[in-house]
């Protein structure tokens, strides 16, 4: 037994724990925390890929930005408030609103193309939220394969809910332009027009959660367009602490636009390097947490904690072979039903050719083959009963769609050169 132990310590100080199952197992992700430092350690180049395709598709709503600034600068230049005041004629009493009526003027025509911008960054974030999706899930993922058949899959769900976006941003940035236009000509109640702000910025906050929680449900479930806009209201009511929490974290690399001078230059370097996908990633990870809790878990046969794994110890023998139990389950196939030998030393063997070999050695080595050939027909035919080498009932309901489609084919085929000589015949008529 002691022996037995300093085998076993003798080859993890020479192979490493690393070769050890239990230590794999041990290092799997367990949380959602773990997994998304596992996402964004392990598969950092593929991050940035999905990042690029993301904003490559959102070049229209940057240009649209720039295009504001560029009216705003405009207007400025050519208003009074840029003149000589007082120096000349006319002279202008009172400027009163003008800035504010500019900020107007721009926004009630600039954003008028907001809606067209929007459904071409649609593309973007449809392919991207589809890749991160299955980065969380801990699929085998292609980065342009899989960004095309999310685009493919989720496009006109990310656009509606993009386009209904758009015409809230609208209207709720043209109230509060006009609110500050009152203020300033005092023309209105401070107080009222105030608050009034303050709750289209709150209302605004609250369309945009809103607008997170539909792209990923779109992503992850079939669901009709009002279905999902009802459960992304209820999620963003009912975990709003939560979600102020992960929106500021998710919008990190944007809000250091903010800050100006060298924030903005550390700002743009995040955001092309990882902005988009940084944005996407925390909140995929956050949002599938709060579809196991409260989705997953009330639907039958839904497949909960994908992409974590239970904590194990390493020297956890139960839960090891629980685990190969899991991989063995996992990589059954049809092909895997057939019953393989064991390959052992102590049985039979392959005849070796001497280096040099004449036609006795060539008929021993014919005759170990044939003995290997028979040796394992007969463990096949002694095992194919076994029960593990049985096929389940999904693999047999899998065989018998399959055969289905086999027949349904062959008689197509056989039916279409009959139909050929047919209208072969009627064309023949014809002439």
């Amino acid at each position: 037994m002691a022996e037995k132990k300093k085998g076993g310590w003798i080859n993890r100080l020479i192979m490493g724990s690393e070769k050890s199952e239990g230590y794999a197992r041990s290092t799997l992700p367990s949380n959602r925390w773990e997994l998304f430092w596992d996402i964004f350690k392990g598969r950092f180049g593929k991050l940035f890929y999905v990042n690029i395709l993301t904003l490559l598709f959102c070049v229209l709503v940057v240009l649209l930005i720039f295009l504001m600034n560029g009216m705003f600068r405009l207007y400025g230049s050519e208003s009074a408030f840029s003149q000589n005041i007082g120096v000349g004629y006319p002279a202008l009493p009172n400027i009163a609103g003008l800035v504010e009526q500019i900020d107007v003027t721009v926004k009630q025509q600039m954003l008028l193309i907001l809606p067209i911008c929007l459904m071409v960054a649609a593309v973007g974030i449809s392919g991207g939220a589809y890749v991160i999706r299955n980065m969380v899930w801990t699929e085998g993922i292609f980065v342009a394969n899989d960004f095309w058949k999310g685009v493919k899959q989720n496009y006109f769900v990310v656009m509606a809910s993009l386009l209904v976006f758009s015409v809230i941003f609208y209207l709720t940035e043209l109230s509060i332009g006009y609110a500050d236009f009152l203020i300033a000509t005092q023309e209105g109640s401070v107080v009222w027009l105030t608050i009034g702000k303050g709750l289209s910025y709150v209302f605004l906050g609250f369309t945009f959660i809103c607008t997170a929680w539909m792209i990923t449900m779109g992503v992850t479930y079939d669901l009709k367009f009002f279905k999902m806009l009802k459960n992304a209201i209820l999620f963003t009511v009912a975990l709003l602490p939560a979600n102020i929490l992960f929106l500021a974290v998710a919008c990190i690399p944007f809000v250091l636009f903010l800050f100006g001078g060298i924030g903005t230059m550390i700002g743009v370097i995040l955001v092309l390097i990882l902005g988009a996908s940084w944005f996407l990633l925390v909140w995929t990870v956050y949002s599938q947490w709060a579809f196991d809790k409260f989705i997953n878990e009330k639907v039958p046969g839904a497949q909960r904690n994908r992409g974590i794994y239970e904590k194990v110890s390493k020297d956890d023998a139960e839960a090891i072979k629980k685990y190969r139990e899991q991989l063995a389950q996992a990589s059954r196939t049809v092909l895997t039903r057939r019953p393989i030998k064991p390959i052992t030393d102590d049985e039979l063997q392959l005849a070796e050719l001497p280096q040099t070999y004449g036609r006795a050695d060539l008929q021993r080595l014919q005759e170990s083959r044939d003995a290997l050939y028979r040796d394992n027909e007969e463990y096949v035919a002694t095992h194919k009963d076994d029960p593990q080498y049985q096929p389940t009932e999904a693999e047999k309901q899998f065989e018998a769609e399959r055969e289905a489609r086999k027949e349904q084919a062959r008689r197509e085929l056989e039916g279409k050169p009959k139909k050929q000589k047919k209208e072969k015949k009627k064309k023949e008529g014809d002439d």
